[in-house]
């Protein structure tokens, strides 16, 4: 017995979903764009910008490459041989990414009051998922290591 999860999705469905996200990607950097164009335009912007309006534009834009990246690969089905949803340098990216704005989200916290057990926790919770995308990045794939594994056989074998 199989487990259904673990079957792969149709093309069809594969191309739908990457097609779906290219469209909320282009949203997304639509209404971002729109900010940062209201915020070089109008000076009221300007003064009404906070600590939370500079992470959360910083989530967004992290948000929109990920839905660029999956869309792209997903709709014109350009995996790369890996079983993963993104290429090593976008694991690379989104890792480094948030590990940025947790270091960036600490200091902001810290420097307006003292922390509490969910800032604590939210920090943990994006510091540990970037350390984790960065090892994604860096780790091989299950090809190279067979061919790596066959490679040093044969030397052994000579």
């Amino acid at each position: 017995m199989t487990n259904p999860y673990l079957e792969p999705v149709a093309l069809l469905w594969t191309r739908v979903a990457g097609i779906v996200l290219l469209v909320a990607a282009a949203g997304l950097t639509a209404a971002l764009g729109f900010g940062i164009f209201d915020f070089a335009t109008h000076a009221q912007s300007r003064r009404a910008l906070t600590s939370s309006t500079v992470v959360f534009a910083l989530m967004l834009l992290v948000l929109c490459g990920i839905c660029w990246q999956a869309g792209f690969r997903l709709a014109f089905h350009r995996r790369d041989g890996q079983s993963t949803l993104f290429s090593r340098p976008a694991w690379f990216a989104i890792g480094v990414g948030l590990i940025f704005i947790t270091a960036l989200m600490a200091a902001v916290i810290v420097s307006a009051r003292r922390p509490s057990l969910v800032d604590y926790q939210v920090l943990l919770s994006l510091g540990a998922f970037g350390v984790w995308c960065i090892v994604l990045a860096l780790r091989r794939s299950a090809a190279s290591n067979s061919a790596i594994s066959a490679a040093v056989n044969t030397r052994e074998r000579v």
